[in-house]
């Protein structure tokens, strides 16, 4: 007998008279009676019919008038009505899956205390299964492991950007490609299910992925999160795992002209990156590397081998290497612990700063492993209490400020009852409702479905013309859930491959430089980024929507490649030509995200007086890494 849920389950408020309870709805199927459209819907296509039709009269009487006026009332009388229905009469349940897991085995436990290794281990040993990761370059390290071990042609690799035998007995992946079946599961960096913009697709595995065992890994705080998601296996077991190597708190800040081979420098922005590896590189010179966000993957993929080699000693790098990425480092140096979150300039959080600080001393790569903070870089002030706080997370002797979220739900498209593409705003928003009243005492939060409304509305537009005959519903909620980047400046770029998607569905031209640009010719890092950046989106589209302007992924990720190789050529000029930590003019030491200092930016007269220019505004940009010269980019042929 199937072990009862506790989650998300929800019984109809409502009974008839006879004391009858309605049907409940149906596990995922339409929250609307598939006979019975929403009136709203009814009502836009009487009207649109009405609109299409020839006028029969001049004029409308006053008592047909007054009949249409109460026609509406009633209408929006009977949606309000349908909508209260719609909310507090249906019977939300989470998706379930057919068969649960017969054992899910929880690895708990700080950095560097061998809950992957173990992972892998079972995964291996089972022969059959699952590696699924937040992180491409996680999912690579998972796959050169397994690969060095098993049988040539038994583990396969598949991330979206790359796939490699991905129909193999054992596949690595990111979450977001993973299986809804198979023999094992291993979930790394499990409480990623809590993220505000990707935590809804751990949720989803978790909640219906068919395994026969599970083992899900993560930090102890996070096990109250995961916990409800699995609470129908047969057997679970917990295991605690302790760090396995040393990690210690450096006593005094370690200044520029003292860092050692085996260093990673962590600042949190592009430019900061660059700041603090300039100043690096004036004493290691062409030993400095740079890994954050915005390079290519096959840029750090590189980066990072330069580093496990030791053709680099210091490797300044962003929080991209927190995320459980392996190197032989043996000291970790804080060189800023403030980041802007996309909202606030904040402190780094404890469980962010442990994450980090456990690079430091991997236990079969280095020795014993060390922390502390880096001074010498103008206007970086790092926080040697917040760092010490981070190493006792990281040592596993002090519980982490993991904020205390949710695991996320996210609606799928038979979820909504939406009939046309123009009824999804509406049909989101009720989801959300309803979402909000099934989840208010339970382990689960719904997703914020704003972003994907606001796609919704910028995508209808288009469809009025002769690209309406393309937006049909399936097709509108493939191209809303495109996982390309919809915050601003970015959000044009999203629209427009859309609009391309949907011009060439319809057989209408699209012109290729729209879709897929070309590889710059000269220009800095920068420009390359960029460009790399639009060709990984153009490979999300055409993976979905092959054919658009002619074109396919492998168009798209030679692009990126030859952007990639391009940036690897360019970092160590870009590198030790940085000087964004000291004024372009008079030399004066000022912060990395500015190029002059304040005299330097005022208005002409006024240089050097000390005061800023009228209005107090502070009008400085920061350094570029190359300029756009060159700029108008004419794509050769493959070599």
């Amino acid at each position: 007998m199937e072990p009862a849920r506790s989650v998300l389950t929800r019984s109809c408020p409502a009974a008839d008279r006879g004391g009858r309870i309605p049907p409940a709805r149906p596990t995922r199927g339409p929250l609307l009676p598939e006979t019975a459209p929403p009136p709203s819907t009814v009502r836009r296509r009487e009207r649109r019919s009405a609109a299409e039709r020839p006028a029969a009269g001049h004029a409308v009487g006053r008592t047909d008038r007054a009949a249409a006026r109460d026609a509406d009332r009633e209408a929006a009388r009977a949606e309000r009505r349908a909508q209260q229905l719609w909310v507090e009469g249906a019977a939300p349940e989470l998706p379930v899956r057919t068969t649960p897991p017969q054992r899910v085995v929880f690895h708990l436990g700080p950095t560097n205390s061998g809950k992957t290794y173990e992972s892998l281990q079972a995964l291996a040993a089972t022969g059959s299964g699952v590696y699924a990761a937040p992180l491409r370059q996680l999912a690579h390290e998972a796959y050169a492991k397994l690969a060095a071990l098993l049988p040539e042609g038994t583990v396969g690799l598949s991330t979206g950007e790359e796939e490699i035998d991905p129909s193999a007995p054992i596949v690595c992946c990111t979450v977001e490609k993973a299986p809804v079946r198979g023999e094992l599961l291993v979930l790394d960096e499990s409480h990623w299910v809590a993220d505000p913009d990707r935590g809804h697709h751990w949720a989803r595995l978790l909640l219906t992925g068919e395994y026969r065992e599970m083992h899900l890994i993560a930090a102890a705080e996070a096990h109250p999160l995961l916990a409800p998601l699995v609470d129908d296996a047969g057997d679970v077991e917990v295991v605690h795992h302790q760090r396995l190597s040393r990690l210690d708190v450096l006593r005094a800040p370690v200044r520029t002209t003292g860092v050692r081979p085996q260093t990673l420098v962590v600042a949190f922005s592009r430019k900061t990156v660059y700041a603090v590896a300039a100043e690096l590189d004036r004493h290691r010179p062409g030993r400095v590397g740079v890994l954050y966000g915005a390079l290519p993957p096959a840029t750090r993929r590189e980066v990072i081998d330069r580093f496990v080699t030791g053709e680099l000693d210091v490797l300044v790098t962003t929080d991209v290497i927190g995320h459980g990425i392996n190197v032989p480092a043996t000291t970790v140096l804080f060189a800023e612990t403030t980041k802007f979150d996309g909202v606030e300039l904040r402190p780094l959080r404890t469980w962010e700063t442990a994450q980090i600080a456990g690079r430091a001393g991997r236990y079969g790569l280095t020795g014993h492993g060390a922390v502390g903070v880096l001074t010498g870089v103008p206007k970086l002030r790092p926080s040697v209490a917040l760092v010490a706080v981070g190493a006792e997370v990281a040592r596993g002797d002090r519980a982490s400020d993991l904020p205390e979220r949710r695991p996320r739900l996210r609606p799928e498209l038979e979820d909504l009852g939406a009939i046309e593409a123009v009824d999804l705003p509406e049909a989101l928003v009720r989801w959300q409702a309803w979402a909000r009243a099934a989840t208010r005492d339970q382990a689960m939060t719904p997703d914020d479905v704003g972003p994907l409304v606001l796609r919704v509305q910028a995508l209808l537009p288009l469809l009025r013309g002769p690209l309406g005959a393309a937006g049909d519903l399936h097709t509108v909620w493939r191209l809303v859930n495109l996982p390309i980047d919809y915050s601003p400046p970015r959000r044009t770029r999203w629209l427009v491959l859309a609009r391309a998607a949907l011009r060439h569905a319809v057989g209408l031209p699209v012109r290729p430089e729209l879709v897929l640009p070309d590889v710059p010719v000269g220009g800095g890092v920068e420009d390359f980024e960029q460009t790399a950046a639009a060709a990984r989106d153009a490979q999300t589209l055409l993976r979905q929507f092959p054919g658009v302007a002619g074109l396919d992924s492998d168009d798209a990720a030679w692009v990126e490649e030859e952007c990639a190789e391009a940036i690897s050529e360019l970092l160590p000029d870009a590198i030790a030509v940085s000087r964004s930590s000291a004024c372009v003019e008079c030399g004066t030491a000022i912060a990395p995200w500015f190029s002059t200092c304040r005299p330097c930016s005022a208005p002409r007269g006024r240089a050097h007086d000390g005061h800023p220019r009228a209005g107090g505004r502070d009008t400085r940009r920061g350094p570029r890494s190359g300029s756009r010269q060159g700029r108008r980019p004419t794509r050769s042929g493959r070599g």
